[in-house]
C-alpha cells in the first residue's frame, strides 16, 4: 500500500522494522492513542476529528462500521506513533551505515533554472536512490514532527540532487518542484 504523503511513506516504511505489531481493533487503537495522549480525550478527539462525547462512544462501542473515517485516522496515528525506539533505533542504524533509502514515487516533478525552466513539471514515475546527508535530514525532521511542507521539500531537494544533480551542485537559481504526490514509498 503507498502512501500519498511524506509523512505517511515514512511511517510506512518503519513499519517494516517494528519488533511487535501494533493493536488491531479500533478499541485497542483508541486506547493505546488515549494512553499517548496521557488520558486527554479533548486532545485525541481533535487529533480525529470528533468530538469527546463520540470518541468516549467508540472506545465504548462493541463494533463500529468499517467505513466510518476514524478507522483510518486512528490506524494512522498509530503507526505515527507505535514504537518509537525501535524506530530511532533504525534510524541511526541506517545513517551509520551510510544512509541510503530507495525512493520509488509517481508525482510531478520539474527542474527550474536561472533562464527559466527547462522541464515543466510532469506526473513522472521514477525508483531513486537518496544518499546522506537526505535520509539523515527526513528522519531528523520526522524525528522534531516537522510539518509535512518541509519533508516535502526536504524529499523535493533530496530527489532532485538524485535526479538532475547526480555530477554537480544545484546552481543560483536552480530548483527542483515536486508536486502532486500520487504514490511514494520508501525502503531503507
Amino acid at each position: 500500500m503507498s502512501a500519498g504523503t511524506v509523512q505517511e511513506a515514512l511511517d510506512r516504511a518503519d513499519s517494516r522494522h517494528w519488533t511487535r505489531n501494533p493493536p488491531r481493533s479500533l478499541q485497542a487503537r483508541l486506547g493505546y492513542l488515549l494512553k499517548q495522549h496521557h488520558g486527554d480525550t479533548v486532545a485525541l478527539a481533535n487529533l480525529l476529528s470528533l468530538t469527546p462525547t463520540e470518541l468516549d462512544a467508540l472506545r465504548t462501542a462493541k463494533q463500529t462500521p468499517a467505513e466510518h473515517p476514524v478507522h483510518q485516522a486512528a490506524e494512522r496515528e498509530v503507526v505515527r506513533a507505535w514504537q518509537p525506539q525501535v524506530r530511532r533505533r533504525a534510524h541511526a542504524t541506517i545513517v551509520a551505515n551510510g544512509g541510503q533509502m530507495m525512493v520509488p514515487f509517481r508525482a510531478r516533478f520539474g527542474f527550474a533554472a536561472t533562464a527559466g525552466s527547462s522541464d515543466d513539471p510532469r506526473l513522472r514515475y521514477l525508483t531513486l536512490h537518496l544518499e546522506a546527508p537526505y535520509p539523515a535530514a527526513l528522519f531528523d525532521a520526522r524525528h522534531g514532527d516537522a510539518p509535512e511542507s518541509e519533508l516535502h521539500a526536504l524529499l523535493g531537494d533530496a530527489l532532485g540532487a538524485s535526479y538532475f544533480f547526480q555530477h554537480r551542485k544545484p546552481g543560483p537559481g536552480e530548483n527542483v518542484a515536486l508536486q502532486d504526490i500520487d504514490f511514494l514509498e520508501f525502503y531503507f
